[in-house]
Order: structure tokens, then C-alpha cells, then sequence
């Protein structure tokens, strides 16, 4: 029996196609479950989301009952994990009453199941491995108070924990942060036989640059292998991705790629971007290929030396992302305002009950290097920005819609100092380490037109974002802009008619429209029409 999903629906709100209503969505993860000779996608698990979303407590018994009823066995046919919000980030009480759905859903379908039906859940922006150890007491005190309350008893620890590790210096800290979890388990006597852990492909890629995401994922999964080996417990990854490349790239088109890039990757995320922009048919076809193929490749092995080079690379990156990330937050964020919210979110506003993120913190990338000159460049960075840092879909969304996307950023002037640092043998490493770079620039580049920020961002932002570009085609001989344009020039065109009306609504223009309902109307029409075109919003 399979006990380990190789494909995980998710509720992320990345697709152009359609709103997704809470109400909506226990008959949509069915539906993602069930076998594809009975209509369903045949993904193997779903996440049922509390990070920052509006979903109701009883959706998990709503999915859990669903699928019993279709003659599913939940922990062998199907498997459901909830992510429940991390109480650093959201009020202490939704965490509470996330995991009190977890344990009312174990007791409700105790009978119909045959047994427990949730063994895990998902918590986000884990740090350390103290926080672990806080948040799987906590679970542990909420199963007890179920015990106290219902005939039907639970253990502790019958609902683990899998840490979601999202920041890239947690993301390269991931074995001290497993081993001091797993060692206080040891000392309890419930060290688990299986540790399932996240990493985080897209907030991180939003926080400190693609190339960071990356090639800090990929650490992290040898780490995670090496901590495996010397406690002697497995190890299966999780890797939240969605279709664009900046947020993973996972796709039909792409999947060789992503198996061995990401080799050790237990468990991919099928995003509602690759679910609804491409389509049933593809996504079946992906998730055929991943429920045979993910459980069967192995973590890529690095040498001590290795990875100190990439984190001297990861900071070197992080340096040039970061310099133009905080100088085109602001007005940016005006345009991820006009980006359609396809699922049901917590509001990013500081109201008290809110979701909101942070800006990356330079002092911790700043200790991956031992170069003096690149420290000081890294918290020299003013990252004292006055906006909400929007999220991860609506900040690629936006990028791409003034015809920037953010898979650039950083990366060209980056490749250069790499080269004029570590010459051609680092460079070498760096594909070896990254090898599908040159297809993830290539698929951006094909959506790529930098008129259409013009008097939207600023000179500067702009002229840093060019270097990039022509850096990057220079040093992976990339196709030319004019050449990659060609295969998409209906896409360009609503690309720049959507400008003025972007430059109307910041005020740089004048009306369009005498009717401002109707130009908004327009607006996002084509905002949607080119994330089908591109195959997900962001």
C-alpha cells in the first residue's frame, strides 16, 4: 500500500479561469481525488487551506465524509491534509480552531472510515525546531480536550506535524531544524517512522529571487537526505510549486525537468493554475507521470565545498534581487490590487484579523557569505518599505502583466558577477545545480515587454531589469526578445493596449472611458485573458 502521496491538490488562487467559492471547493477536492475512470483527476491527496483563507472550520469533514462516500478509504485511497495557520503570522484562535476541525473530523467519520481519517497537517513559515515542538504540543492539547468531550479516544501525536519551510535561511538550516525535532521525539519515545517536510517554492522566490528558491530548495532536499541517513527515520519531501516558472514551473511540458531538478521530491503540489489554465486532460496526464515517477528518483548529493559555493551564489543573487525588489514594491503594489482573487482570502490589511507577510531580512543572508564586500552590499539593502508586501500569485501576476517577469529580476547581473567571481567552473556548477535555468528564462522571455512599464516603475527599476535580461541571454544564450515575441504576438498585443488603462488607474494618464466601471471592466477581462494565455495568473 502507498503511504506516501506523490501528487497533492492544493486551494491556491493562481489560476485565470475561474472564482472558486468556499462552498465550492469540498466537491472540487473530491473531485481532484477521485480515480480517472471515474471522472476524477486521480491526484492523490488534497490540502485543505486555513493559511490565510476564509475557510469554514467544517469544510475538512465536509471533503472527509464526500469521499468515504464515494467508497474511499481516507490514509490508503485518498489522504487529506489540512494546512492550518502558523500563530506567529495569524491570531492563536484559528490556529486552535483549525486543528479542533482535524480532531471533530477524526471522531465524525471514525465509523464510516474504519479508523482515523487525518494523519497530518501542514503548518507554514516553520523556523525552528523548538516551533515544531510548540505547535505539536499544542496539536497534542486539542486532541485531549477532543478526548474529553467525545467517547471516541485519540493518542497524542496521532496527527503529526509537516513543517512548511518557506524562508530560504530556514530552508538551509532544514537538518538542525528536523534534527532537534526528532531528537526531543526520540527522548519521548514517538519518534516517527516517516517525517513528511515542505519547502516552499513560490514565497520564497517572492521574498529573495528565483535563483535563491531554487538552488536553497535543492540544498534543502540533500539536507533532509543526509539527516534521514544519520537517524534513521525516511524523509519525504513535499514541494509546493505551481505552473509558472517563478513559482516552480510544474507542468505537462515541464515534467522531465522538474523530476530531475528536484529529484528526492516525494509529493508535488497540482495548483488550481495547472488544474484549471491547462486543463483535466493535461493535468492527468502529469499526475499519471508523477504518481509513478516522483517515489522512484533520488536526492542529488553535494560535497561541504559545493554548497558553500551555491550559498556564496544564493547571497549573491539575493543581492541583486533584492536591490530592485525594494524600489519597485511600492508602485507595484498598486497593480497587484487590480489582480482577480480567485478564492475566498483574508484580507492583507493590518485589521487584527489579517494575513500578512514579511520582507526578507538581509542580516541572515548576509551570514551565508565570509566575503567581506558582499556582506557589507547585503546590509547596506534599506529594506524599510512603507507598503504591504503583497503575495507570491499577485506579485508574479502583476510583474507579468506590465510585461516584466519576475523570473529576470536578479538573475542577469547576478550570472555576471558569478562568471567574473568564480569564472566558467562556476558557472558550470551553477547549471549542474540549476539545470532547467536556461528553459525557465526562455518560457519567461516569451512574455517579456519592457515598454509596457514605462511610467509605471521607475527608470531605475527598469534599467536594472534590462541588464538582467541581456545579461542572462548572454551568458545562457538565450533566444533573442524579438525572436521569442514571435510566438505569441496576440499575446503582445493585449499586453500593451492594457498599458494606458494601467497608467489611468495610477493617475499618469488621462480617461480612456468616460465610464470608469466599464474601463475596470476591460482592465481585468484582459488581465484574465492573459494568464490563460500564459497558462496561470501567477
Amino acid at each position: 500500500m502507498k503511504t506516501t502521496p506523490s501528487t497533492m491538490a492544493t486551494q491556491h488562487p493562481d489560476n485565470a479561469d475561474q472564482y472558486i467559492t468556499i462552498q465550492a471547493e469540498p466537491e472540487e477536492a473530491i473531485i481532484a481525488c477521485l480515480g480517472q475512470e471515474r471522472g476524477g483527476l486521480g491526484i492523490e491527496e488534497v490540502m485543505i487551506d486555513f493559511e490565510g483563507k476564509m475557510t469554514p472550520y467544517h469544510q475538512t469533514s465536509q471533503v472527509a465524509m464526500g469521499l468515504i462516500q464515494k467508497d474511499m478509504k481516507l490514509g490508503q485511497d485518498a489522504f487529506i491534509t489540512p494546512r492550518i495557520p502558523n500563530a506567529k503570522k495569524e491570531p492563536v484562535f484559528r490556529q486552535l480552531m483549525s486543528i479542533m476541525s482535524l480532531v471533530e473530523t477524526n471522531i465524525l467519520c471514525f465509523d464510516a472510515n474504519k479508523g482515523q481519517s487525518i494523519f497530518e497537517t501542514i503548518v507554514p513559515m516553520i523556523e525552528s525546531g523548538e516551533e515544531m515542538l510548540q505547535i505539536q504540543e499544542r496539536i497534542n492539547s486539542v486532541i485531549e480536550l477532543g478526548n474529553k468531550n467525545y467517547s471516541i479516544q485519540f493518542e497524542p501525536y496521532t496527527i503529526r506535524l509537516i513543517p512548511l519551510i518557506e524562508s530560504v535561511p530556514a530552508l538551509l538550516q532544514v537538518d538542525q531544524i528536523l534534527k532537534t525535532y526528532l531528537n526531543e521525539l526520540k527522548t519521548k519515545q514517538v519518534m516517527p517512522e516517516r517525517l513528511r517536510v515542505m519547502f516552499a517554492r513560490s514565497d520564497s522566490a517572492m521574498s529573495y529571487g528565483m535563483m535563491a528558491s531554487v538552488l536553497s530548495v535543492i540544498i534543502a532536499i540533500h539536507k533532509s537526505q543526509a539527516i534521514a541517513n544519520e537517524l534513521g527515520v525516511e524523509i519525504s519531501p513535499i514541494l509546493g510549486c505551481g505552473a509558472l516558472p517563478f513559482r516552480g514551473h510544474l507542468d505537462l511540458k515541464n515534467v522531465d525537468r522538474i523530476l530531475e531538478t528536484y529529484g528526492g521530491i516525494r509529493t508535488f503540489t497540482i495548483q488550481s493554475g495547472m488544474r484549471y489554465d491547462h486543463g483535466s486532460s493535461e493535468t492527468k496526464k502529469l499526475v499519471n507521470r508523477l504518481n509513478v515517477e516522483a517515489s522512484l528518483t533520488e536526492a542529488r548529493t553535494f560535497t561541504h565545498q559545493e554548497i558553500k559555493r551555491l550559498q556564496e551564489m544564493i547571497a549573491i543573487f539575493t543581492k541583486h534581487y533584492m536591490t530592485t525588489f525594494v524600489d519597485m514594491i511600492s508602485p507595484l503594489e498598486e497593480i497587484t490590487k487590480l489582480i482577480p482573487r480567485n478564492r475566498d482570502r483574508l484580507a492583507s490589511s493590518r485589521t487584527g484579523l489579517e494575513y500578512v507577510r514579511e520582507i526578507a531580512h538581509m542580516a541572515e543572508i548576509a551570514e551565508l557569505t565570509e566575503d567581506a564586500t558582499l556582506k557589507a552590499e547585503l546590509l547596506a539593502i534599506d529594506t524599510d518599505i512603507h507598503c504591504t508586501v503583497p503575495r507570491a500569485i499577485s506579485f508574479t501576476a502583476a510583474l507579468y502583466t506590465i510585461g516584466m517577469p519576475p523570473e529576470f529580476i536578479g538573475v542577469g547581473r547576478g550570472l555576471h558577477e558569478i562568471n567574473e567571481k568564480f569564472g566558467q567552473e562556476g558557472m558550470k556548477e551553477l547549471l549542474q545545480a540549476y539545470p532547467q535555468l536556461k528553459h525557465d528564462l526562455n518560457f519567461a522571455l516569451k512574455y517579456m515587454n519592457q515598454k509596457v512599464s514605462r511610467g509605471i516603475l521607475d527608470e531605475r527599476v527598469r534599467e536594472a531589469y534590462q541588464k538582467d535580461v541581456l545579461y542572462a541571454i548572454e551568458y545562457l544564450h538565450l533566444k533573442e526578445p524579438d525572436e521569442a515575441y514571435r510566438e505569441d504576438a496576440f499575446y503582445h498585443t493585449l499586453l500593451k493596449a492594457i498599458r494606458p488603462i494601467l497608467l489611468h488607474n495610477l493617475g499618469k494618464q488621462k480617461d480612456l472611458f468616460d465610464d470608469h466601471e466599464e474601463e475596470m471592466k476591460i482592465l481585468k477581462e484582459w488581465i484574465v485573458k492573459l494568464g490563460k494565455l500564459r497558462g496561470s495568473l501567477g
